[in-house]
Protein backbone atom coordinates (compact mmCIF):
# COMPACT_ATOMS: atom_id res chain seq x y z
CA UNK A 1 0.00 0.00 0.00
CA UNK A 2 1.14 3.58 -0.95
CA UNK A 3 1.07 6.07 1.85
CA UNK A 4 0.88 9.44 -0.43
CA UNK A 5 4.78 10.35 0.28
CA UNK A 6 6.45 8.39 -2.34
CA UNK A 7 7.20 9.91 -6.07
CA UNK A 8 7.56 6.69 -8.87
CA UNK A 9 11.29 7.44 -9.16
CA UNK A 10 12.01 6.44 -5.19
CA UNK A 11 12.41 10.07 -3.95
CA UNK A 12 10.61 11.41 -1.03
CA UNK A 13 8.17 14.45 -1.50
CA UNK A 14 10.33 16.95 0.71
CA UNK A 15 13.32 15.58 -1.82
CA UNK A 16 15.01 13.48 0.52
CA UNK A 17 16.19 10.17 -1.25
CA UNK A 18 15.71 7.07 0.63
CA UNK A 19 18.52 4.51 0.49
CA UNK A 20 17.62 0.77 -0.52
CA UNK A 21 17.81 -0.07 3.57
CA UNK A 22 15.21 2.85 4.05
CA UNK A 23 12.94 1.58 0.97
CA UNK A 24 12.88 -1.73 2.08
CA UNK A 25 11.33 -0.31 5.78
CA UNK A 26 9.46 1.89 4.24
CA UNK A 27 7.74 -0.49 2.04
CA UNK A 28 7.46 -3.16 5.23
CA UNK A 29 5.95 0.21 7.66
CA UNK A 30 3.20 0.31 4.54
CA UNK A 31 2.34 -3.46 4.70
CA UNK A 32 1.48 -3.52 8.40
CA UNK A 33 -0.35 0.26 8.17
CA UNK A 34 -2.26 -1.41 5.45
CA UNK A 35 -2.89 -4.99 7.85
CA UNK A 36 -4.13 -2.33 10.10
CA UNK A 37 -6.47 -0.44 8.28
CA UNK A 38 -8.14 -3.31 6.81
CA UNK A 39 -8.79 -4.54 10.53
CA UNK A 40 -9.86 -1.21 11.81
CA UNK A 41 -12.48 -0.53 9.01
CA UNK A 42 -13.45 -4.50 9.01
CA UNK A 43 -12.59 -4.99 5.56
CA UNK A 44 -11.33 -8.27 5.86
CA UNK A 45 -13.10 -10.89 4.02
CA UNK A 46 -13.80 -15.04 4.13
CA UNK A 47 -11.61 -15.97 0.94
CA UNK A 48 -14.71 -16.77 -1.96
CA UNK A 49 -13.86 -20.33 -3.07
CA UNK A 50 -14.95 -21.98 -6.30
CA UNK A 51 -17.68 -23.68 -4.74
CA UNK A 52 -18.88 -20.22 -3.73
CA UNK A 53 -18.57 -18.93 -7.30
CA UNK A 54 -20.40 -22.60 -8.56
CA UNK A 55 -22.92 -21.72 -6.30
CA UNK A 56 -23.83 -18.22 -7.88
CA UNK A 57 -23.65 -19.50 -11.38
CA UNK A 58 -26.20 -22.51 -10.90
CA UNK A 59 -28.06 -19.68 -9.24
CA UNK A 60 -27.91 -17.34 -11.85
CA UNK A 61 -27.59 -19.57 -14.97
CA UNK A 62 -30.75 -18.28 -16.59
CA UNK A 63 -30.15 -14.13 -16.31
CA UNK A 64 -31.18 -13.33 -19.51
CA UNK A 65 -28.80 -10.90 -21.73
CA UNK A 66 -31.47 -8.41 -21.35
CA UNK A 67 -32.38 -8.84 -17.52
CA UNK A 68 -30.90 -5.35 -17.17
CA UNK A 69 -32.54 -1.75 -18.61
CA UNK A 70 -29.94 0.43 -20.64
CA UNK A 71 -28.80 2.79 -18.68
CA UNK A 72 -26.00 3.52 -15.95
CA UNK A 73 -25.55 1.94 -13.12
CA UNK A 74 -24.13 3.47 -10.05
CA UNK A 75 -23.81 2.00 -6.25
CA UNK A 76 -26.98 2.46 -5.10
CA UNK A 77 -27.45 -0.05 -8.28
CA UNK A 78 -25.05 -1.94 -7.66
CA UNK A 79 -27.22 -5.23 -5.95
CA UNK A 80 -29.38 -4.91 -9.80
CA UNK A 81 -25.64 -6.41 -11.09
CA UNK A 82 -25.37 -9.60 -8.40
CA UNK A 83 -26.52 -11.93 -11.03
CA UNK A 84 -24.05 -11.04 -13.69
CA UNK A 85 -20.68 -10.70 -11.41
CA UNK A 86 -19.61 -13.12 -9.39
CA UNK A 87 -19.34 -12.84 -5.75
CA UNK A 88 -15.77 -12.31 -4.93
CA UNK A 89 -15.51 -9.99 -7.91
CA UNK A 90 -18.37 -7.64 -7.26
CA UNK A 91 -16.83 -6.23 -4.30
CA UNK A 92 -14.24 -4.96 -6.74
CA UNK A 93 -17.47 -2.35 -7.88
CA UNK A 94 -18.71 -1.54 -4.42
CA UNK A 95 -17.32 2.27 -4.43
CA UNK A 96 -18.74 5.78 -4.20
CA UNK A 97 -17.94 6.66 -7.63
CA UNK A 98 -19.03 3.23 -9.42
CA UNK A 99 -20.77 4.50 -13.08
CA UNK A 100 -21.60 1.35 -15.22
CA UNK A 101 -23.16 2.13 -18.52
CA UNK A 102 -25.33 -0.92 -20.05
CA UNK A 103 -26.24 -0.81 -23.57
CA UNK A 104 -28.16 -2.98 -25.53
CA UNK A 105 -26.68 -6.53 -26.41
CA UNK A 106 -25.34 -6.27 -30.29
CA UNK A 107 -24.29 -8.41 -32.92
CA UNK A 108 -20.40 -8.44 -33.56
CA UNK A 109 -20.74 -11.13 -36.13
CA UNK A 110 -17.49 -12.15 -37.89
CA UNK A 111 -16.10 -10.65 -41.31
CA UNK A 112 -17.65 -12.82 -44.48
CA UNK A 113 -14.83 -14.57 -45.49
CA UNK A 114 -14.69 -16.19 -41.94
CA UNK A 115 -18.17 -17.40 -42.25
CA UNK A 116 -17.38 -18.83 -45.35
CA UNK A 117 -15.12 -20.97 -44.51
CA UNK A 118 -16.58 -21.82 -41.40
CA UNK A 119 -19.67 -22.91 -43.79
CA UNK A 120 -17.09 -25.04 -45.68
CA UNK A 121 -15.17 -26.95 -42.94
CA UNK A 122 -16.96 -26.80 -39.66
CA UNK A 123 -16.78 -29.87 -37.62
CA UNK A 124 -14.66 -31.59 -39.93
CA UNK A 125 -11.88 -31.28 -37.73
CA UNK A 126 -11.16 -33.83 -34.75
CA UNK A 127 -9.59 -33.93 -31.14
CA UNK A 128 -7.38 -36.49 -30.65
CA UNK A 129 -6.80 -37.95 -27.11
CA UNK A 130 -4.49 -35.68 -26.41
CA UNK A 131 -6.58 -32.42 -26.70
CA UNK A 132 -5.02 -31.60 -29.83
CA UNK A 133 -7.16 -29.93 -32.82
CA UNK A 134 -6.60 -32.14 -36.42
CA UNK A 135 -8.24 -31.52 -39.75
CA UNK A 136 -8.62 -28.24 -39.27
CA UNK A 137 -8.72 -25.66 -41.95
CA UNK A 138 -10.24 -22.28 -41.71
CA UNK A 139 -12.54 -20.53 -40.00
CA UNK A 140 -14.74 -21.66 -36.92
CA UNK A 141 -13.53 -25.21 -35.73
CA UNK A 142 -16.71 -26.31 -33.86
CA UNK A 143 -20.57 -25.28 -34.29
CA UNK A 144 -23.24 -24.92 -31.62
CA UNK A 145 -25.17 -27.64 -32.19
CA UNK A 146 -21.68 -30.23 -31.77
CA UNK A 147 -20.29 -28.43 -28.96
CA UNK A 148 -24.13 -28.53 -27.18
CA UNK A 149 -24.32 -32.38 -28.68
CA UNK A 150 -20.54 -33.35 -26.84
CA UNK A 151 -19.78 -34.34 -23.22
CA UNK A 152 -18.52 -31.28 -21.14
CA UNK A 153 -14.82 -32.37 -21.47
CA UNK A 154 -15.10 -32.51 -25.07
CA UNK A 155 -17.28 -29.69 -25.01
CA UNK A 156 -14.86 -27.80 -23.34
CA UNK A 157 -11.61 -28.29 -26.04
CA UNK A 158 -13.81 -27.43 -28.34
CA UNK A 159 -14.54 -24.37 -27.12
CA UNK A 160 -11.07 -23.80 -26.29
CA UNK A 161 -10.23 -24.51 -29.96
CA UNK A 162 -12.73 -22.01 -31.44
CA UNK A 163 -11.42 -19.17 -29.06
CA UNK A 164 -7.90 -20.09 -30.64
CA UNK A 165 -9.21 -20.31 -34.01
CA UNK A 166 -11.25 -16.90 -33.61
CA UNK A 167 -12.00 -14.07 -36.26
CA UNK A 168 -8.73 -12.41 -35.83
CA UNK A 169 -7.64 -11.27 -39.52
CA UNK A 170 -3.88 -11.07 -40.28
CA UNK A 171 -3.14 -9.46 -36.18
CA UNK A 172 -2.47 -6.41 -34.73
CA UNK A 173 -0.54 -3.92 -33.31
CA UNK A 174 -0.50 -1.80 -30.77
CA UNK A 175 2.70 0.74 -31.16
CA UNK A 176 2.55 2.37 -27.86
CA UNK A 177 0.73 0.33 -24.69
CA UNK A 178 1.15 1.60 -21.24
CA UNK A 179 1.49 -1.08 -18.69
CA UNK A 180 1.20 -0.12 -15.38
CA UNK A 181 1.23 -1.67 -11.83
CA UNK A 182 -1.12 -0.04 -9.28
CA UNK A 183 -1.27 -0.72 -5.54
CA UNK A 184 -3.69 0.73 -3.12
CA UNK A 185 -3.45 3.84 -1.25
CA UNK A 186 -3.63 4.63 2.59
CA UNK A 187 -6.83 6.80 2.83
CA UNK A 188 -7.75 4.71 -0.24
CA UNK A 189 -6.99 7.76 -2.49
CA UNK A 190 -5.09 8.54 -5.31
CA UNK A 191 -1.18 8.72 -5.60
CA UNK A 192 0.72 9.22 -8.93
CA UNK A 193 -1.55 7.66 -11.70
CA UNK A 194 -0.73 7.57 -15.79
CA UNK A 195 -2.94 8.33 -18.20
CA UNK A 196 -6.28 6.55 -18.71
CA UNK A 197 -6.42 5.93 -14.90
CA UNK A 198 -8.87 8.27 -13.08
CA UNK A 199 -9.49 6.29 -10.05
CA UNK A 200 -7.61 5.51 -6.91
CA UNK A 201 -4.16 4.08 -6.37
CA UNK A 202 -0.66 4.95 -6.68
CA UNK A 203 1.77 3.49 -9.79
CA UNK A 204 4.00 1.84 -8.83
CA UNK A 205 5.96 1.05 -11.89
CA UNK A 206 4.84 1.69 -15.54
CA UNK A 207 6.36 -0.01 -18.44
CA UNK A 208 5.66 1.55 -22.51
CA UNK A 209 5.47 -1.38 -24.97
CA UNK A 210 5.53 -2.13 -28.56
CA UNK A 211 3.49 -5.31 -29.33
CA UNK A 212 2.75 -6.39 -32.73
CA UNK A 213 1.46 -9.92 -33.12
CA UNK A 214 0.96 -11.76 -37.13
CA UNK A 215 -0.94 -14.35 -37.97
CA UNK A 216 0.46 -16.86 -40.74
CA UNK A 217 -1.96 -19.72 -41.21
CA UNK A 218 -5.89 -20.77 -40.98
CA UNK A 219 -6.36 -17.12 -42.47
CA UNK A 220 -9.91 -17.14 -43.64
CA UNK A 221 -9.51 -14.43 -46.06
CA UNK A 222 -6.75 -16.02 -48.45
CA UNK A 223 -8.23 -19.30 -49.60
CA UNK A 224 -6.62 -18.68 -52.96
CA UNK A 225 -3.52 -19.13 -51.14
CA UNK A 226 -3.74 -22.56 -49.00
CA UNK A 227 -5.18 -19.76 -46.09
CA UNK A 228 -1.48 -19.00 -45.47
CA UNK A 229 1.12 -16.45 -45.70
CA UNK A 230 3.95 -17.23 -47.80
CA UNK A 231 6.33 -16.75 -45.50
CA UNK A 232 8.99 -19.53 -43.43
CA UNK A 233 7.43 -21.35 -40.88
CA UNK A 234 3.76 -21.16 -42.28
CA UNK A 235 2.99 -24.81 -42.33
CA UNK A 236 4.27 -24.77 -38.97
CA UNK A 237 3.12 -21.86 -36.79
CA UNK A 238 0.14 -20.30 -36.21
CA UNK A 239 1.48 -16.86 -35.54
CA UNK A 240 4.51 -14.74 -34.01
CA UNK A 241 4.25 -12.05 -31.65
CA UNK A 242 6.83 -9.17 -31.25
CA UNK A 243 7.62 -7.34 -28.10
CA UNK A 244 9.67 -4.09 -27.21
CA UNK A 245 10.02 -2.73 -23.91
CA UNK A 246 10.60 1.10 -24.28
CA UNK A 247 10.56 2.57 -21.06
CA UNK A 248 11.58 3.15 -18.34
CA UNK A 249 15.45 2.96 -19.00
CA UNK A 250 16.69 -0.23 -16.97
CA UNK A 251 14.40 -2.30 -19.17
CA UNK A 252 14.36 0.23 -22.67
CA UNK A 253 15.18 -2.80 -25.18
CA UNK A 254 14.44 -5.95 -23.31
CA UNK A 255 12.44 -8.00 -26.40
CA UNK A 256 10.61 -10.84 -26.59
CA UNK A 257 9.58 -12.88 -29.86
CA UNK A 258 7.11 -15.73 -29.09
CA UNK A 259 6.29 -18.39 -31.90
CA UNK A 260 2.73 -20.17 -31.40
CA UNK A 261 3.20 -23.94 -33.18
CA UNK A 262 -0.45 -25.31 -34.56
CA UNK A 263 0.58 -28.21 -32.70
CA UNK A 264 0.26 -27.45 -29.12
CA UNK A 265 2.22 -30.06 -27.38
CA UNK A 266 5.35 -28.76 -28.91
CA UNK A 267 5.20 -26.08 -27.25
CA UNK A 268 5.81 -22.45 -27.77
CA UNK A 269 9.12 -20.86 -28.13
CA UNK A 270 9.19 -17.81 -26.14
CA UNK A 271 12.60 -15.84 -26.96
CA UNK A 272 13.64 -12.76 -24.74
CA UNK A 273 16.76 -10.56 -25.28
CA UNK A 274 17.80 -8.55 -22.03
CA UNK A 275 19.53 -5.69 -23.10
CA UNK A 276 21.02 -5.73 -19.78
CA UNK A 277 22.39 -8.98 -20.44
CA UNK A 278 23.11 -8.27 -24.46
CA UNK A 279 22.34 -11.99 -25.19
CA UNK A 280 19.22 -13.96 -26.24
CA UNK A 281 17.33 -16.87 -24.19
CA UNK A 282 14.42 -18.90 -24.67
CA UNK A 283 12.09 -18.69 -21.49
CA UNK A 284 11.44 -22.16 -19.54
CA UNK A 285 8.02 -23.24 -19.62
CA UNK A 286 8.01 -22.86 -15.42
CA UNK A 287 8.94 -19.15 -16.01
CA UNK A 288 5.95 -18.74 -18.55
CA UNK A 289 3.92 -19.51 -14.77
CA UNK A 290 5.55 -16.62 -13.20
CA UNK A 291 4.77 -12.98 -12.86
CA UNK A 292 5.79 -11.28 -15.99
CA UNK A 293 8.09 -8.22 -15.57
CA UNK A 294 6.53 -7.93 -11.78
CA UNK A 295 3.19 -7.40 -12.68
CA UNK A 296 -0.47 -8.76 -12.08
CA UNK A 297 -0.16 -10.90 -15.25
CA UNK A 298 2.04 -14.24 -16.31
CA UNK A 299 2.45 -15.19 -20.03
CA UNK A 300 -0.20 -16.91 -20.05
CA UNK A 301 -3.10 -14.58 -18.58
CA UNK A 302 -3.09 -11.87 -21.60
CA UNK A 303 -6.45 -11.76 -23.16
CA UNK A 304 -8.00 -13.68 -20.54
CA UNK A 305 -5.95 -16.75 -21.54
CA UNK A 306 -3.14 -16.92 -24.14
CA UNK A 307 -1.76 -20.48 -22.90
CA UNK A 308 -1.30 -23.43 -24.92
CA UNK A 309 -5.01 -26.22 -24.92
CA UNK A 310 -2.69 -29.37 -24.34
CA UNK A 311 -1.23 -27.58 -21.08
CA UNK A 312 -4.83 -27.86 -19.58
CA UNK A 313 -7.44 -30.11 -18.56
CA UNK A 314 -10.70 -28.67 -19.98
CA UNK A 315 -14.74 -28.50 -18.92
CA UNK A 316 -17.62 -26.56 -20.32
CA UNK A 317 -19.48 -26.04 -17.17
CA UNK A 318 -22.62 -23.71 -19.35
CA UNK A 319 -23.70 -20.58 -20.08
CA UNK A 320 -23.68 -17.66 -18.34
CA UNK A 321 -24.64 -14.14 -19.27
CA UNK A 322 -21.72 -11.26 -17.81
CA UNK A 323 -21.18 -7.79 -18.64
CA UNK A 324 -18.18 -6.97 -20.57
CA UNK A 325 -16.74 -3.83 -22.44
CA UNK A 326 -17.08 -5.09 -26.33
CA UNK A 327 -17.72 -1.62 -27.63
CA UNK A 328 -15.80 1.28 -25.96
CA UNK A 329 -16.73 4.39 -25.96
CA UNK A 330 -13.37 6.26 -24.80
CA UNK A 331 -10.77 7.84 -27.47
CA UNK A 332 -8.57 6.73 -24.33
CA UNK A 333 -9.32 3.60 -22.16
CA UNK A 334 -10.28 4.97 -18.57
CA UNK A 335 -10.42 2.56 -15.40
CA UNK A 336 -11.93 3.96 -12.05
CA UNK A 337 -12.46 2.80 -8.47
CA UNK A 338 -10.10 2.29 -5.49
CA UNK A 339 -7.41 1.08 -7.63
CA UNK A 340 -8.37 2.30 -10.99
CA UNK A 341 -8.93 -1.34 -12.20
CA UNK A 342 -12.67 -1.10 -13.12
CA UNK A 343 -13.41 0.32 -16.84
CA UNK A 344 -15.38 3.49 -16.93
CA UNK A 345 -16.84 2.83 -19.86
CA UNK A 346 -20.26 1.12 -22.04
CA UNK A 347 -20.85 -2.47 -21.26
CA UNK A 348 -23.30 -5.28 -22.90
CA UNK A 349 -24.61 -8.12 -21.14
CA UNK A 350 -22.83 -11.10 -23.16
CA UNK A 351 -24.23 -14.70 -23.70
CA UNK A 352 -20.94 -16.45 -22.84
CA UNK A 353 -19.73 -19.93 -22.55
CA UNK A 354 -19.18 -20.79 -18.83
CA UNK A 355 -14.96 -22.87 -19.52
CA UNK A 356 -12.76 -24.36 -16.97
CA UNK A 357 -9.03 -24.82 -17.58
CA UNK A 358 -7.20 -26.89 -14.89
CA UNK A 359 -3.54 -26.96 -15.47
CA UNK A 360 -1.51 -30.16 -15.93
CA UNK A 361 1.77 -28.66 -14.66
CA UNK A 362 1.48 -30.22 -10.87
CA UNK A 363 3.62 -27.23 -9.35
CA UNK A 364 1.36 -24.30 -11.48
CA UNK A 365 0.48 -20.99 -9.01
CA UNK A 366 -2.66 -21.46 -10.22
CA UNK A 367 -5.40 -24.15 -9.40
CA UNK A 368 -7.97 -23.48 -12.02
CA UNK A 369 -9.38 -20.84 -14.45
CA UNK A 370 -12.81 -19.77 -14.93
CA UNK A 371 -13.04 -18.02 -18.47
CA UNK A 372 -16.09 -16.87 -19.61
CA UNK A 373 -15.54 -17.12 -23.82
CA UNK A 374 -18.15 -14.61 -25.97
CA UNK A 375 -20.40 -16.85 -27.76
CA UNK A 376 -20.17 -14.95 -31.09
CA UNK A 377 -16.49 -13.55 -31.07
CA UNK A 378 -14.76 -16.36 -28.80
CA UNK A 379 -13.01 -13.46 -26.82
CA UNK A 380 -12.48 -13.64 -23.41
CA UNK A 381 -14.34 -10.75 -21.27
CA UNK A 382 -13.59 -12.20 -17.92
CA UNK A 383 -11.24 -14.91 -16.73
CA UNK A 384 -11.17 -15.60 -12.54
CA UNK A 385 -8.56 -17.58 -11.71
CA UNK A 386 -8.28 -19.71 -8.47
CA UNK A 387 -5.22 -20.65 -6.51
CA UNK A 388 -4.26 -24.44 -5.08
CA UNK A 389 -6.43 -23.97 -2.54
CA UNK A 390 -9.50 -23.07 -4.74
CA UNK A 391 -9.77 -19.63 -3.22
CA UNK A 392 -10.72 -17.12 -5.80
CA UNK A 393 -6.83 -15.13 -6.66
CA UNK A 394 -7.10 -12.87 -9.42
CA UNK A 395 -9.78 -11.47 -11.93
CA UNK A 396 -8.71 -10.53 -15.86
CA UNK A 397 -10.81 -7.92 -18.01
CA UNK A 398 -9.96 -7.44 -21.63
CA UNK A 399 -11.72 -3.78 -23.29
CA UNK A 400 -12.47 -3.78 -26.92
CA UNK A 401 -13.95 -1.44 -29.65
CA UNK A 402 -16.21 -2.93 -32.39
CA UNK A 403 -16.62 -0.64 -35.28
CA UNK A 404 -20.45 0.73 -36.49
CA UNK A 405 -21.93 -2.66 -38.95
CA UNK A 406 -21.52 -0.55 -42.01
CA UNK A 407 -17.80 -1.03 -41.65
CA UNK A 408 -17.68 -4.54 -40.30
CA UNK A 409 -17.79 -5.57 -44.30
CA UNK A 410 -13.69 -4.26 -44.60
CA UNK A 411 -11.12 -6.66 -43.09
CA UNK A 412 -8.92 -4.39 -40.85
CA UNK A 413 -12.06 -2.99 -39.71
CA UNK A 414 -14.21 -5.96 -38.76
CA UNK A 415 -12.12 -7.38 -35.60
CA UNK A 416 -13.04 -6.25 -32.16
CA UNK A 417 -9.88 -3.99 -31.78
CA UNK A 418 -7.85 -4.85 -28.38
CA UNK A 419 -8.34 -1.50 -25.87
CA UNK A 420 -6.79 -2.52 -22.36
CA UNK A 421 -6.25 -5.92 -20.60
CA UNK A 422 -6.52 -5.24 -16.77
CA UNK A 423 -5.30 -7.72 -13.78
CA UNK A 424 -6.74 -7.42 -10.83
CA UNK A 425 -5.04 -9.36 -7.81
CA UNK A 426 -8.27 -9.82 -5.62
CA UNK A 427 -5.92 -11.58 -2.81
CA UNK A 428 -3.39 -8.38 -2.24
CA UNK A 429 -5.70 -5.73 -3.55
CA UNK A 430 -2.97 -5.00 -6.80
CA UNK A 431 -3.63 -4.33 -10.45
CA UNK A 432 -2.04 -4.47 -13.87
CA UNK A 433 -3.62 -2.17 -16.20
CA UNK A 434 -2.26 -2.29 -19.71
CA UNK A 435 -3.70 0.68 -22.55
CA UNK A 436 -2.98 1.07 -25.76
CA UNK A 437 -2.21 4.77 -26.27
CA UNK A 438 -2.71 4.93 -30.00
CA UNK A 439 -5.31 3.07 -31.96
CA UNK A 440 -4.52 -0.26 -32.25
CA UNK A 441 -3.48 -1.22 -35.57
CA UNK A 442 -4.36 -4.07 -38.25
CA UNK A 443 -1.75 -3.63 -40.28
CA UNK A 444 -1.68 -5.86 -43.72
CA UNK A 445 2.46 -6.99 -43.62
CA UNK A 446 4.31 -8.02 -46.79
CA UNK A 447 6.00 -11.49 -46.12
CA UNK A 448 9.25 -9.86 -46.21
CA UNK A 449 8.70 -7.95 -43.93
CA UNK A 450 6.89 -10.38 -41.39
CA UNK A 451 10.28 -12.52 -42.02
CA UNK A 452 12.71 -9.34 -41.21
CA UNK A 453 10.49 -8.62 -37.77
CA UNK A 454 9.90 -11.92 -36.39
CA UNK A 455 13.13 -13.54 -37.04
CA UNK A 456 14.70 -14.08 -33.98
CA UNK A 457 18.25 -13.82 -35.34
CA UNK A 458 17.43 -9.88 -35.35
CA UNK A 459 16.28 -9.99 -31.40
CA UNK A 460 19.63 -8.14 -30.38
CA UNK A 461 18.69 -5.65 -33.57
CA UNK A 462 16.26 -2.64 -34.27
CA UNK A 463 12.85 -2.93 -35.64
Amino acid sequence: MYDGNFDLDGYYRDGHHFSETELVLKILLNIVLNALTLVATCQVFAAVTFSDVKVWLDEYAQAPSDGLAPGNYDRARLQDLNAYIAPGFIESFDFPELDIEIEETRSHAPHQSFQEATALYADQATINEDGQIEGYTAGQPFTRQAIDAALSGAAGLMVAWNRIYRWQYQGYRAPETTMANIESVLDGGAGDLVEGLVGGGHVDRYFQVFYHRVYLSKLAWLPTKGYRMDVTDSDELLYKEFMEFLAPFDVAGTKFIIERPLVHAEGEKVNSYLASERRVRRLSAKERADHFMGTVFTFDDFEGFSGLVTDNTWELLGHKVIPAVLNSKQAIPLSHGPISSIPLDRWQLRPSYVLQAIPKFENHQYGRRLMFVDEETFGIGLALVFDRNDELYKAFMVVHKSSDKSEQSELALSVPRWRSSIAINLRDNLATVAIAGPPTEFVPMKASRVNQLFSISNLSGGR
